[in-house]
């Protein structure tokens, strides 16, 4: 039970991380005085800590339960694009930066989600092959 806990931590975060991005990457294009509010480095470093401590403690037993690989995967290429961006920080324009980190949190959230249905579905199936034999 505490391992969905994990999951449901990840589907936060990368949701916060998504939405953090989108206001620093898109709103100042309307408001050019958030920029001054919202763009701290610190940000993605705490957000990219937190994803990296809850990532593997959600997909690693989530794997190990159902053993489907394209949620590991799914989750792998999200980890991947949220650090891509994080380090075309200062290389690119905030949109692409923030816009490739947007696609990671989002393919993150979808596989944390997945992972989270289909380790209750296993666990549920188990339970009910416990029942009846």
């Amino acid at each position: 039970m505490k391992k969905i806990v994990w999951d449901r931590l990840g589907i936060v975060f990368s949701s916060a991380c998504a939405i953090h991005c989108v206001m620093v990457a898109f709103l100042p294009l309307f408001f050019p005085i958030v920029i001054q509010y919202a763009h701290s480095s610190w940000i993605h470093i705490v957000v990219v800590t937190i994803i990296l401590f809850t990532s593997p403690l959600a997909f690693v037993p989530g794997y190990r339960k159902h053993g489907i690989t394209w949620i590991l995967g799914t989750a792998i290429l999200g980890l991947m694009l949220v650090f891509m961006g994080i380090l075309l920080e200062d290389k690119v324009s905030d949109q692409i930066s923030h816009g490739i980190s947007i696609c990671g949190s989002l393919f993150l959230v979808f596989a944390h989600a997945k992972n989270l249905q289909h380790t209750h579905r296993r666990s549920h199936q188990k339970g009910h092959q416990q029942d009846c034999c």
